[in-house]
């Protein structure tokens, strides 16, 4: 009798089997990265990253974006990407229920109709189709995503020579603390107070202006907040706070120096390890151990 009820029991292990956004979530954990840090990396939306890793497919227009986005993060993580495809959808429901009766594809312009008659005989045009359709995506990413620290999109981000640019809502009070900095060293000592001031009700400031005899300022920059960062070259940086929210999310000019009066743990990202410098209380931080393709990800524990 208890034999008979074995093979019962070794059929409900595959109902059991990770999902391929499961595979995805347990391999970026155990890689220690959050999803912010993943779409900075892949210039992909983090709602996609999402909901590829809720396996909410629905959300994808195509297969072929779908495929490769899991692949693309497969690649990204070292993970095997051969379970994770194994798992994904061949095809999207509202796709097949859009056009049933549709026996030949028809193009007109830029639009593409499928029909049944794809997965039959058109197996060579649907890879072909799905292959265009997957570069016009990528190509629409790259141009729109706002992640990107190429020079297009820097004058977005940066306020420079006075003149005001529109920038994100995260970012406005930053903006407005840039603007108010005086143009002269001595404006900037006689300002020093209200300067003071403020950091109360702005968590994040930056300083724009880094004279070459900066040694005193550096010093108190270093004592008024615990997290300093000194770029000598363009780069991308985040920081989160111990509950994973971002505090801080821009592109750091090269001269700038940045405070932070936040408490650890959190995590700090830069995108140029050879052009950032990181002190933490005050104390010079070795980025060379987490530093991987010139991208520091640094973990800050208490």
């Amino acid at each position: 009798m208890h034999s008979m009820e074995d093979p019962s029991g070794m059929t409900d292990t595959p109902s059991r089997a990770a999902s391929p956004g499961q595979l995805l979530r347990t391999a970026r954990e155990a890689k220690g990265l959050h999803l912010a840090v993943l779409s900075v990396a892949l210039k992909v939306p983090t709602r996609q990253l999402e909901a590829l890793e809720n396996d909410q497919y629905d959300m994808f227009k195509g297969t072929a974006f779908l495929r490769a986005l899991a692949q693309a993060m497969c690649r990204h993580l070292g993970l095997d990407p051969a379970p994770v495809l194994a798992g994904l959808p061949k095809a999207l429901s509202p796709l097949s229920q859009a056009s049933p009766r549709l026996v030949e594809p028809v193009v007109s312009g830029s639009t593409v109709s499928w029909g049944r008659s794809m997965s039959r005989g058109k197996g060579v045009s649907r890879q072909v189709w799905m292959l265009a359709a997957l570069m016009l995506v990528g190509s629409v990413a790259l141009i729109w995503w706002p992640g990107t620290a190429s020079e297009a999109s820097a004058p977005a981000e940066v306020v420079q020579d006075g003149a005001p640019a529109p920038v994100p809502m995260e970012q406005a009070s930053e903006a407005v603390e840039m603007a108010a900095q005086p143009a002269s060293a001595e404006m900037h000592q006689a300002s020093a107070k209200p300067s003071a001031a403020s950091s109360a009700a702005v968590k994040p400031l930056v300083s724009t202006s880094m004279p070459v005899a900066a040694a005193s300022q550096d010093k108190a920059v270093a004592e008024d907040a615990p997290l300093v960062m000194r770029a000598s070259a363009d780069a991308w940086v985040s920081v989160r706070d111990s509950r994973g929210e971002i505090v801080f999310k821009r592109q750091v000019k090269a001269g700038e120096s940045v405070k932070l009066d936040i408490s650890a743990p959190l995590f700090v990202y830069a995108g140029r390890a050879d052009g950032m410098e990181l002190l933490w209380r005050g104390k010079l931080v070795d980025l060379k151990p987490f530093t991987q393709n010139n991208e520091v990800r640094l973990p800050i524990k208490p």
